[in-house]
């Protein structure tokens, strides 16, 4: 009798967890501006679900929604954070939601930008502040957005080498770095 409750306790459980994986998301699938907290799906990255955005214009992710004030390091130890674990990769799923215009990936300890990141050709204003992100490794799929006019980098790898590069390819690109 304990095996057969045991068995169905987990015949539940599993039902129940593919339900919830196949719900994931939907909520926003129709609209045009989502604001994704990670930490409200019990979620630490992006799971290739967000592909289901495909409407959105306008999207931003974080790990958590704390209601006060943010409290950053020092902008002398930000470069330290940079090769500190954990690091965290976006789903290729991303790079399909080809409607985006405004796309902030805030403090993901993003390490790395999918391959296909430069499909994202409608962006307009790109915030990656606070991720773990070399940008003179990212440089040839930052280029590639061509219709970019905003890019924030504050609390990431980045020097003057890479923001000149990125303003020659793109003249009318503000870049923030604070």
């Amino acid at each position: 009798m304990r095996h057969l409750i045991i068995a169905l306790t987990v015949l539940v459980i599993g039902c129940t967890t593919t339900e919830k994986e196949t719900e994931l998301f939907d909520s926003f699938a129709n609209k045009e501006i989502a604001v994704i907290y990670l930490s409200q799906f019990n979620l630490d990255s992006v799971p290739s679900e967000i592909g289901k955005l495909k409407k959105a214009k306008s999207l931003y992710i974080t790990k958590d929604s704390t209601g006060g004030w943010a409290v950053y390091p020092p902008a002398s130890e930000l470069e330290q954070m940079t090769e500190v674990p954990p690091f965290r990769k976006l789903p290729k799923e991303l790079g399909a939601l080809t409607n985006l215009q405004n796309l902030g990936l805030v403090g993901l300890d993003l390490k790395e930008l999918p391959d296909n990141f430069g499909q994202l050709q409608h962006l307009d204003s790109l915030n990656l502040a606070m991720n773990k992100l070399a940008i003179s490794k990212e440089i040839g799929k930052l280029k590639e957005l061509k219709n970019l006019k905003y890019l924030a980098l504050f609390g990431n790898k980045v020097d003057s080498t890479d923001v000149n590069e990125l303003k020659k390819a793109n003249p009318n690109l503000v870049i923030t770095l604070d």
